[in-house]
């Protein structure tokens, strides 16, 4: 697996992303969509200017290209152009959408832009209407099939834009687990050992280990087109997820699918279902976006000159995700609110403690989600 050079990175926002969260919830099941969170950061970037512009591109591992950001624009457009189609053999869909209030001027590049690149329609609405609300909120769930059925409870007073993402995906084990094979296992959740499905499969599959790291892997690959797969890392005996992840990083992850090698193993995998909600405020702010969320320092005039407070608000998220015999489904949506103011031999791998999964596709390395899993 390789990052193309003409798409946009997300291997590595993403695994600083997933680490902040994990250390914010200790104990707690966590998940991410990085290429969600990327879109419409990415999409909001387009309306920074100077040190919050080259904050955000830096944080999202993106390139400073001046004000203008063409490059990083028509990556990210080659990389959702390249996540579409039959090709990929799953449901993958992925939609972007502005809602501006109305009677706020904005830049009429801005808005152009994020069209022309990431497919963004602009809805102009009262933000003071309870129908605003429920269209967005609408907009969410039409776009994850109804499994994320809303991302906001309420428009703030302050809010002048929010700038939406969504990604939907569903599909099928290119081999399905047998679910005869299925049985109660003990699992070694964060709260204390409990007793709960593990999935088991005797075959040949795509698998490594990384000694340096602590970690064993196997790819467990989606459709006929085998492009996208569940990648599961598993802590070594001794070694924890946080031990794992405090060496795992985006190019380790992208080194570690290099090497995987066909080989007959036995697995053991828990289906799992997880549902995460986060502000990402202060992850973000962490990662070197500070200036974005500061009315004082953060320079949005890309996106309006009517009010030099322009700052993001808040960056929600939420997903979910579902694994089990016949495939997996998950989903996602991010809003960024804008206010004023290789192995031959033979291997076993049973996942009965907390582990870390990654869902990318092969041909670009996008990582569509990444989570850790310590209460299935």
């Amino acid at each position: 697996m390789s990052n193309k050079n003409n798409s946009a990175p997300t291997a590595q926002f993403g695994f600083n992303v997933l680490k902040k969260e994990v250390a914010a919830h200790p104990g707690e099941n966590v998940l991410v969509s990085p290429i969600s969170l990327s879109v419409a950061l990415a999409m909001t970037a387009n309306g920074a200017r100077g040190q919050t512009l080259a904050g955000m591109l830096s944080s999202l591992g993106l390139s400073d290209g001046g004000d203008k950001n063409a490059a990083n624009n028509q990556a990210y457009a080659n990389l959702l152009a390249e996540l579409k189609g039959s090709k990929l053999g799953v449901k993958l869909a992925i939609a972007n959408a502005l809602w501006a209030k109305e009677g706020f001027e904005f830049e009429p590049d801005f808005l152009t832009t994020n069209w022309k690149y990431f497919k963004s329609a602009v809805n102009v609405s009262d933000f003071a209407a309870p129908e605003t609300l429920e269209e967005i909120n609408k907009w969410c769930s039409d776009n994850t099939n109804g499994k994320i059925d809303k991302i906001l409870d309420e428009i703030d007073p302050l809010a002048v834009m929010f700038l939406l993402n969504a990604v939907y995906f569903k599909g099928e084990w290119t081999n399905k687990f047998d679910k005869d094979q299925t049985s109660d296992q003990p699992f070694a959740a964060a709260g204390g050992s409990k007793s709960h499905p593990l999935m088991y499969r005797n075959a040949d599959m795509r698998y490594t280990v990384d000694r340096e790291a602590g970690f064993q892997m196997v790819a467990l690959p989606f459709g006929q087109a085998k492009r996208i797969s569940l990648y599961v890392i598993l802590p070594e005996e001794g070694k924890t997820v946080n031990d794992v992840l405090s060496k795992l990083d985006g190019a380790k992850f992208l080194s570690a699918c290099g090497r995987l090698r066909e080989s007959e193993g036995h697995l053991w995998l828990p289906r799992f279902e997880l549902d995460y909600d986060a502000s990402l405020n202060e992850t973000l702010k962490s990662l070197g976006m500070s200036d974005a969320f500061d009315s004082g320092a953060a320079d949005f005039t890309g996106m309006s000159n009517a009010d030099k407070s322009l700052h993001i608000g808040e960056v929600k998220h939420k997903t979910f995700a579902k694994f089990d015999e016949e495939g997996g489904e998950a989903a996602a949506v991010t809003a960024v609110t804008m206010v004023l103011e290789c192995l031959s031999m033979s291997w076993t791998m049973r996942v009965d403690k907390p582990f870390v999964a990654v869902l990318a596709d092969e041909t670009t390395g996008a990582v569509l989600f990444n989570g850790v899993v310590v209460n299935p």
